[in-house]
């Protein structure tokens, strides 16, 4: 089962199928949008996969199956689970719902300041509201929130870890350390190449292969873009790309051995930031072209 595209995917591991169909519209009024898996095993895969950047939390069953294929619930699942999401996934908001009322008390106290536990029949929406909350603040959704058309450009076209590189630029846009500052200039300036090497595998006319073999040759690729008709030579997306391959290459990933005596400051990382984020949006509207040849899928 795939993750739908939604502001909350959450991973729920519970071998009741019928109960998670219930839990699941539920769920949506909250806007949380549910993975569901029967045991440890499956979960580790996508918490560890490329799927496990979208996630925005994990509910737990308490008695339930550790291995793929096993058939009967296990008593040591609970604390597998929750060993493996503090050693694999600590950042990720998780919580425990339980079948037996008996055993809300001594797992409340078990897993007091870690994780919240929740009582199956009475409980559903303290918890999904619980997860929401918690949702809300994880960098990455934060920041897929506020910039949804971008981020949606990246997740059709790009991988998870040109994602992961945009929102680590988005949280540190206010440093004012010129080592984090001329990272970030780093960052944007494969983000750009990325868009780049991406529009050479898909369409050789594009961006032609003399153009990557070796070092990327950014400036003969936006200049080639524009001859090719991708691109309005002198406006937006043509001034931006020059921008953004001229100040990272002179502050962040080719940085000279005299500096400049006008050093980059967090505001030249935001303007750098905002004009990639122009770029993606162009990417993805040259991407959407080929969305009708039939070997789109098997080329990206």
């Amino acid at each position: 089962m795939q993750i739908v595209n939604t502001s909350m995917p959450v991973l729920i591991i519970d071998d009741d199928r019928k109960y998670v169909e219930a839990l699941h519209r539920n769920a949506q009024r909250f806007g949380i949008e549910l993975l569901h898996v029967e045991n440890l095993e499956d979960a580790s895969e996508i918490i560890l996969g490329d799927a496990g950047a979208q996630l925005c939390g994990v509910i737990l069953d308490v008695i339930c199956l550790r291995e793929r294929g096993q058939r009967v619930p296990d008593n040591s699942f609970i604390i597998a689970a929750s060993r493996f999401l503090a050693d694999k996934a600590p950042h990720l908001p998780a919580v425990v719902l339980t079948g037996e009322p008996a055993q809300y008390k001594n797992l409340s106290e078990l897993f007091r300041g870690t994780m919240a536990v929740f009582s199956k029949g009475t409980g559903e929406d303290d918890l999904l509201g619980f997860l929401a909350r918690e949702a809300a603040k994880l960098d990455g959704l934060k920041y897929r929130s506020r910039h949804p058309e971008v981020f949606s450009v990246i997740s059709r076209y790009l991988t998870v870890e040109t994602e992961q590189e945009l929102i680590g630029i988005f949280k540190q846009l206010e440093s004012k350390d010129l080592n984090i500052i001329r990272a970030m200039l780093g960052s944007l300036r494969r983000l750009q190449e990325t868009i780049y090497l991406t529009l050479n595998r898909v369409n050789k006319t594009w961006v032609p292969d003399q153009l990557i073999v070796g070092e990327i040759k950014v400036t003969q690729i936006y200049k080639h873009l524009a001859e090719q008709g991708l691109v309005e030579r002198y406006r937006i997306i043509d001034r931006f790309s020059e921008l953004i391959y001229k100040i990272t290459s002179d502050n962040g990933a080719h940085a000279t051995s005299v500096p400049p005596r006008y050093l980059p400051t967090r505001y030249t990382v935001q303007a750098v930031t905002c004009a990639l984020c122009d770029l993606l949006l162009w990417f993805g509207s040259v991407m959407a072209t080929l969305e009708t040849t039939p070997d789109f899928n098997k080329e990206v």
